[in-house]
């Protein structure tokens, strides 16, 4: 199994994963808030976004947990939420683009590009504790 120690060959991955929870629940909320600003004139499922941007929160809190505790139960979670996440982030960012929302095709593209990075990033920390127990 290929590991990593490094985030960028120069973040240690332990601290990559607390600047990625970080991150990552910057990047929900600003997600949350830009499609509540089209939701008026969008038709979409908010309901489903909303769980979906919620368990990722949540899922952000328990990478934090598992820098401490340093388990893999606490890392499955975030990399679930994350594959569910960018699939809806790509349908939000093609309806973005087809309906002309240039704010909310931005932001959904920033987030899908940093989701991907961010849940190899995390799938490297998930790997180096499996290897440790």
């Amino acid at each position: 199994m290929v590991t990593i120690d490094n985030i960028c060959f120069c973040v240690p991955l332990r601290w990559g994963m607390l600047i990625i929870a970080v991150l990552d629940t910057i990047l929900d909320v600003v997600a949350i808030v830009a499609l509540c600003l089209e939701l008026k004139s969008w038709k979409c499922d908010i309901e489903t976004t909303s769980l979906i941007y919620g368990f990722h929160l949540i899922a952000c809190m328990f990478l934090l947990i598992s820098i401490w505790e340093q388990k893999t139960e606490f890392i499955t979670p975030y990399m679930m939420s994350a594959v569910f996440r960018i699939i809806k982030v790509v349908r939000f960012t093609i309806y973005a683009f087809i309906d002309a929302w240039l704010f909310v095709a931005i932001i959904h593209s920033i987030i899908l590009i940093f989701g991907l990075v961010f849940l190899v990033c995390v799938y490297f920390w998930y790997s180096k504790l499996k290897n440790e127990s």
